[in-house]
């Protein structure tokens, strides 16, 4: 049976640092005698073994980068790690790839994130649990946001101004003449998409315009009840949806009922992946240039690898936000 101690248990229970359980294990000589005996003996305990990649985590010199991704079934996930890869070969990093959107098991995935020996991480969920992030805060290495924000300056976080693009595309859709104008969200909170809503808000407001906000599920099945439920008591000139899915699955079913697109309703949505040229109409999009973000976030990743030798948080800098330009792509389902 394969062994089920992490690192992180160890951690734990000795009440130290997970780069002090790997210097125990890499460079014992390093680690205080009173410290280094009673990691061992909770080691022993616990039956821990840790494999080659384990022991190398103090010295971190494995010139790899770890990947941390919720799932790789959204569209813009492939391309962003594309703009990655070609970054990180410039750089002569290999990367690795970890894939867990159960927030019940996010222990146990940083605990291998961790294990592994990476260098640096680069972490695309913008879902942050509370435990998530206190683990995070425990991370040993380098850590930026791809596409995601973190909730304090300790982290670099690589993305659009989405608050600012979506006070802009409103404010637009609003000099064109549109009123009853829709944000379509998700029923999960993620930092960029109140982003996106808060910008939405702010534009609306400022025209005494109503607000008008639906919460919905990426899921289709549970999209489209969610979207026929709203559109069979009204139908807005205008929906924005945080997602190319939800904003072409709200379109069709628009359709189905009869609501012409784009005479009757505007659609349009945010990250302009392959299934927005796809559609009919084509969807009109805010493009995220994702390739971008994830070859910048790479690039910025290796600076702070470079600067920060132990990159304890306690001496963590703050860094602002890099911010990649955008632009909105207009096509047939506006007028």
């Amino acid at each position: 049976m394969m062994n089920q101690v992490k690192i992180y248990d160890i951690a734990g229970a000795a009440g130290v640092s997970l780069a002090t359980v790997s210097r125990v294990l890499n460079h014992p000589e390093k680690v205080k005698e009173s410290t280094r005996a009673r990691v061992l003996k909770i080691i022993k305990e616990k039956g821990y073994k840790p494999n080659a990649n384990a022991r190398g985590l103090a010295s971190r010199r494995s010139t790899t980068v770890a990947i941390v991704v919720p799932r790789i079934t959204r569209a813009s996930v492939a391309e962003m790690i594309q703009g990655i890869d070609d970054s990180a070969k410039k750089y002569g990093y290999t990367l690795r790839l970890f894939i867990g959107a159960d927030t019940e098991l996010q222990r146990d995935l940083w605990g291998d994130v961790i294990a592994s020996s990476v260098d640096g991480i680069l972490f695309m969920n913008d879902e942050m649990t509370p435990e998530t992030f206190d683990l995070l805060q425990k991370t040993p290495v380098p850590v930026v946001f791809v596409n995601a924000i973190s909730q304090t300056t300790q982290y670099a976080s690589v993305l659009i101004e989405y608050e600012k693009c979506a006070y802009e595309i409103t404010k637009e859709m609003i000099r064109r003449g549109n009123k009853k104008i829709l944000f379509i969200s998700t029923e999960h909170k993620y930092a960029v998409n109140d982003l996106k809503q808060k910008g939405y808000e702010k534009a609306m407001r400022e025209h005494d315009l109503p607000v008008d906000i639906i919460y919905s599920s990426g899921d289709l099945s549970i999209n489209e009840k969610d979207f026929n439920e709203y559109l069979d008591k009204r139908v807005p000139e205008v929906a924005m949806a945080v997602r190319d899915s939800m904003a072409i699955s709200f379109m069709n079913i628009a359709m189905k009922k009869g609501h012409r697109v784009p005479d009757v309703l505007q659609v349009i949505g945010f990250q302009n992946t392959r299934y927005a040229v796809l559609s009919n109409p084509k969807l009109t999009c805010v493009e995220i240039p994702i390739y971008e973000i994830g070859n910048k976030a790479m690039s910025f990743l290796t600076e702070l690898m470079k600067q920060n030798g132990d990159n304890s948080q306690k001496d963590k800098k703050d860094h602002p936000n890099l911010y990649v330009p955008y632009q909105v792509i207009w096509r047939e389902s506006t007028k």
